[in-house]
């Protein structure tokens, strides 16, 4: 007979079995684990969490290594949101960024976490790592067809209301009230079409499959006098000024991608300078990369809202009196700039006010 001690425990296969679906679900979705030593930060990270930043293969993942898999315009912004949670009382992390795997893909990861603390002062934070990229790539397509949407629609209206304009202007010197009645009536209907478009592009009836880019060999000189010049046609009362330095501005890129970096930086600078009408945009070459600057006089942005501007929905607060957009296009434009391997962000003017964005390409 079998004493106590000997007798066998037996084992429940239902938590073995809910171990090994817990264990598929966390692979399913890319769910990764770390813990960070605050005092040697020391870094300590599961397979899956290593694999979300590309290095699946590697022994071992610093915190370093870490950060250099960031794309530039997200890493500050996360070692920012880092240090909110080192703060006492608060203890919570939460942070979105972009790291781009040793295979130049480009994924979207949400990390969160908790501070631990010993007398006020953070010693460790343990938290995940998730790679939201279908989902952030699904909500850049939707957003970014209804962008394309309104603002292809916006043009041609806009061309129409303006020959309405002039229309209207030579019916009024006929004195023919039945034919000037019809030509307020179009231009209403202009109006109404224009309220149309900017209802359908606000957020709140919005919820941008991946940004395909199609490259080509293109002059990177003749894009920009094409949108510079649709920007004064459009904009009479502006002068767009060209500064080129250097001899080839060849680039391999998405011509009709980069034109709408293009479009939305020189209307951003149109639309912020209402009383300079003058905008300079200057192209460069160095090396192995092609810079454009896009530079206005106008009311200028914070420099606390530099690095925000390009997230989603963003909205700077420095033109309080000039009409808002819904805070798509500048994080269009990033993603754009960053599937092509460049780099966008706004210069620190040395004097007087106005803003300076700029973005590089690869030759």
């Amino acid at each position: 007979m079998l004493t106590n001690s000997q007798k066998t425990i037996p084992i429940d296969k239902t938590l073995i079995v809910s171990q090994e679906h817990l264990d598929i679900a966390l692979n399913q979705v890319r769910l990764g684990f770390w813990e960070l030593d605050l005092d040697g930060m020391t870094l300590n990270c599961t397979p899956q969490c290593k694999m979300n930043f590309g290095m699946g293969d590697r022994p071992s993942l610093s915190y370093e290594e870490l950060l250099a898999c960031i794309v530039p315009e997200d890493r500050q912004m996360m070692q920012t949101d880092v240090a909110k949670a080192l703060v006492p009382g608060n203890g919570i992390y939460h942070s979105q960024y972009r790291a781009r795997h040793p295979d130049g893909s480009l994924h979207w990861i949400e990390a969160n976490g908790t501070v631990l603390f010993r007398d006020n002062t953070p010693y460790r934070m343990i938290g995940t790592t998730l790679d939201i990229t279908e989902k952030k790539d699904l909500e850049l397509l939707k957003d970014e067809l209804l962008n394309v949407a309104t603002h292809e629609l916006k043009t041609p209206v806009s061309a129409v209301k303006g020959y309405l304009q002039i229309l209207h202007r030579f019916i009024e010197t006929t004195h023919n009230e039945k034919f000037i009645n019809i030509s307020n009536r179009a231009l209403g209907s202009t109006e109404r079409i224009t309220r149309l478009l900017t209802e359908i592009a606000d957020p709140a009836h919005r919820h941008l499959n991946q940004i395909r880019l199609s490259r080509e060999h293109f002059d990177l000189r003749t894009l920009i006098d094409e949108i510079a010049g649709n920007a004064m046609l459009i904009n009479p009362e502006y002068t767009i000024e060209i500064f080129c330095t250097g001899k080839s501005f060849m680039v391999l890129a998405d011509r009709f991608r980069i034109g709408q970096v293009l479009t939305n930086l020189v209307n951003n600078a149109i639309k912020y300078s209402p009383d300079h009408k003058h905008v300079d945009i200057r192209l460069s070459t160095e090396d192995s990369w092609n810079k454009v600057q896009v530079i206005d006089s106008g009311i200028g942005i914070n420099k606390d809202e530099h690095a925000k501007v390009f997230q989603k929905f963003y909205r700077t607060g420095s033109g309080s009196k000039i009409a808002g957009g819904f805070g798509i296009g500048l994080y269009l434009s990033s993603e754009i700039i960053t599937r092509h391997g460049g780099q966008i962000g706004i210069e620190e003017k040395k004097q007087g006010a106005g803003t300076e964005f700029y973005f590089t390409l690869p030759n």
